[in-house]
This record gives structure tokens, sequence and C-alpha cells, in this order.
């Protein structure tokens, strides 16, 4: 790989000018990064198929709407797209960008960017397990100041303890199977003896994993999580602007040679409040003054508006999404108004990622201005998260009824999780978003030992015995 001290002695050997050296380390960067993309493998979108395949008709349109912008202008704008064809499947090196919205704090969304954020970091395999990673760097920016390294260090070894067992489930699995199957067969067949002898190797090696294995991966895979913990929307606008030097140039960090799999901002809209006042008109003046006679008088200093810092943010996370090929994860939350009320799903509409006859889809945030909200060149798909409640007994329930569906109930309570509804996103201001393509509802729990998405186990057990 080339890196930055490899560069310098490079640019002058070559008598480069002093003042063409950031951009001889920029171009350097850009390799760099062309062949990490490369020798990265087609890594799909987010490694979840459940959510996956409900994203993928969304980024249809999105390119489509990609390809629009672009045509429609006469300069070729920044993460401009061409037009899929219907049935393709998405370039690899298209990424994406997705706002995980809710209507209250506590709904899900950091947790289950934990998870993203350990399927992003964690390898492809590992001593024979499939642990589905991507094997690179995320950046994870935290505007609300809540992130919790404990927590997502718990969740990575708790996921690869899980991977674990169905690879230990998958070999007894086959063990027992090649028993049955060699009754009454042949004991002297070679080839039979050379596979139950690689089974036997595998199950061994796995046995070998003990917590002391796992806990060192765990850490070693944290080495290439990058948090940022901005305190204004400045502090905030500066990270993005420094984020591809750092990323391309500075051979310091752990993570030189890996990917960025993912950038997240956990709250994009954390500062909303604080970005309004400062770039509202001021009624009043100041009600201080210097104490010095001789001190300059106190000049109202510029402030950026709310709609240029949004710009601003909105055109930064394009740029890096576009260079380093990373999908983009935003968290949001709704402002509450006078007619807003909370999105739940109750008993009578519990599903696990059914994609109709679910409750109805809620809505997303539009507070942000709308070069955020209503872009259709900045944001690809939006998954909104609505917390599951057990609807209530009727007023008028018998109590022969009541004791009826207390099994039920309780199995419902014990399950009740969160329900994320995904759609399309770039709706224009004042369009219908049911004239886009339909969403779809998908689920998932959050338990002490990690997230559980959906029927992911039982899809991931299959897989394991196919394989």
């Amino acid at each position: 790989m080339v890196e930055q001290a490899e560069g310098r002695p490079l640019a002058r050997a070559i008598g480069m000018p002093k003042e063409a050296a950031g951009d001889w380390q920029d171009l350097l960067g850009d390799i760099r990064l062309t062949i990490q993309h490369h020798n990265t493998p087609n890594s799909g979108l987010l490694h979840v198929p459940t959510i996956d395949n409900l994203l993928r008709p969304h980024l249809q349109d999105y390119l489509h709407n990609q390809s629009i912008v672009t045509a429609s202008n006469a300069s070729t704008i920044a993460g401009s797209y061409d037009v899929p064809l219907e049935n393709d499947a998405l370039p690899r090196d298209k990424p994406v960008i997705i706002e995980i919205s809710s209507d209250r704090s506590g709904a899900g969304k950091t947790q289950l960017l934990y998870h993203l954020t350990c399927l992003a970091l964690l390898p492809e395999s590992w001593n024979g397990i499939n642990l589905e990673g991507k094997d690179g760097a995320v950046v994870f920016i935290d505007c609300d100041g809540r992130f919790d390294i404990l927590r997502l260090a718990e969740l990575i070894e708790s996921y690869i303890k899980h991977r674990l067992s169905l690879a230990l489930h998958f070999c007894e699995s086959q063990k027992a199977a090649r028993a049955d199957n060699l009754q009454g067969l042949n004991s002297e067949d070679h080839d039979q003896d050379h596979e139950d002898g690689e089974i036997e190797e595998y199950l061994h090696l796995l046995l070998s994993i003990d917590s002391f294995y796992i806990t060192e991966l765990a850490e070693y895979v944290l080495t290439h999580l990058h948090v940022y913990q901005p305190a204004s929307p400045g502090e905030l606008l500066d990270i993005l602007s420094s984020l591809p030097t750092y990323l391309t140039s500075s051979p310091s960090h752990t993570s030189h040679n890996n990917p960025l799999s993912l950038l997240i901002i956990d709250g994009i809209s954390a500062f909303y409040w604080l970005q309004r006042s400062l770039s509202a008109p001021q009624k009043y003046p100041p009600n201080f003054q210097s104490s010095s006679a001789d001190a300059p008088p106190i000049l109202p200093q510029p402030q950026i508006s709310l709609q240029s810092c949004y710009e601003a943010i909105t055109s930064s996370l394009i740029k890096i999404s576009t260079r380093f090929g990373a999908n983009l994860i935003l968290t949001n939350i709704q402002i509450p108004n006078a007619n807003h009320t909370p999105a739940t799903s109750t008993i009578s509409s519990y599903h696990h990622g059914s994609t109709a006859g679910g409750p109805i889809p809620p809505t997303y945030p539009k507070h942000l201005p709308a070069c955020y909200t209503y872009s259709p060149k900045f944001l690809s798909a939006r998954i909104i998260l609505s917390s599951d409640v057990v609807a209530p007994f009727h007023a008028d329930i018998e109590v022969r009824d009541a004791w009826k569906e207390r099994d039920l109930r309780m199995d419902v309570v014990q399950k009740a999780g969160v329900s994320a509804w995904v759609e399309g996103a770039g709706v224009r201001k004042g369009e219908n978003r049911r004239d886009k393509a339909e969403g779809g509802w998908f689920w998932f729990s959050i338990e002490e030992e990690g997230v559980k998405i959906g029927a992911d186990e039982e899809e991931e057990e299959e897989e394991e015995e196919e394989a």
C-alpha cells in the first residue's frame, strides 16, 4: 500500500514543488482507495438479508431519481448515477444513504446502529466460522453523546458466540446425518472416511474456541472504529471536512488500510434547536459591555443559517459516500406537534417482517431543511421505527375470554420489540408518498445478548445447512 511516508520522498525525488505536495497526497490517497475498492468483494447493502430485501426496490427508485437530476442539470452532480434496468442487481459501487428515525427516544435506533456496526467491522469469516462481516472501518459520529463502547463490545462478542453456535450445530447435524446414511453401506469407503475426518477436524477447531479468543477478536475489530462526539454544528462540519484527509493521508491510525464500510451520524438533528436559535435574527442587543473604555465595540458575529448548515452537511456526506464507496446511516427523531400521535403497533397488528396487513406506516421527520428531507439526490431510503405495545383488554371483555387469551398475550409481551417500516426517500414536498414503491415491515427485538432481526436466525440456520 502507498502511504504518506512513501509519498513525501517520492514527491521530493521528482522535484515537485511544496505547494503541490497536498495534491500529490490526495492523488496517492485516491489510488489507495481504488485498490481497496477493487480488492473488496461485492458486500451487498447492510449484510442483513431481511432489511436488504426491503431496501433494494427503493434503491432502484433512488438511482432513477439520480439520473433525472443529472439529466436536468448542465453540470455533473456529485454522486450522480446511471439508470439501472428494472431487474438488475444494484452495482456494488453505489453506496446508500439511509435515515433511521422514530417519534421518540429509546425506540431502538442506537441499538440497531450497534448491530450494523458489528457487521461492518467483523471479517467475513474467522476460524472457519461464517461471520458475514465486511471487514472494514466504521466512522461513528455521536451527536447525542450517548455512545456506549462497552455495550457495542458486548454485542460484538454475543454475535460471534451466536455464529459459533450455528457452526457447531451444523457440524453436529452433519455428523448425525452421515451416521444414518452410512448404516448398511461399505465401511471401507475411503472418501467417506476422509469427509468424516474433515468434519471431526472442523468440530475440534470450533470446540477449541473459548471466550478469550472471542474477546480478542472483538477488541481487534474495535480498533477500526473511529468515534467522534461533536458539540456544535460547526464541530460536525469540521469533522466531515477533515475526514477524507484523515482516512487517506494519515498512516498513524490503525485502519489506514481498511476500506470505509460505514459512516454513521447518530442524531443528525441534535443541534437543530441550537442552530435555529443561532440563525434567528436578534431582537435585542447583548446585555453586557466591556469594562474598558478603550475596548472596541462588540459587533454581531455572522451566523450560518439552518438551511446553509444542512446544505454543507449533505454536500460533505455525499462527497464522502461517493469517494469512499461507503454506506451512510443517519438517525433522526420526529419533533411532535399538536396533531402528532405516537406510532405504535399492537397485538392486533403483530407481525414478523410482513409487507402487508401491518400497522399504518408511520410518518418520517420533516423538520429539517428541504435539502435534507426532500432532496432526490441525498437520502436513498428511510427506516421508521415504532415501538410495539400490547393492546389492553376491551372494557367489556368477559373474564372467561380474558383467561383464554392469557397465553397468547403473555407470548406477545415477551416478544414485543420494535416494528420498522422501510420506504423510499426523495419524495418532493407536496407529493404523495403512496405513489412511490410500496414499503415493507420488518421486526426486531433488543435483548441483553444482542439485536434479533426478524427471522434471521432461521435463515442463518438454513444457510449453514445448505453450505
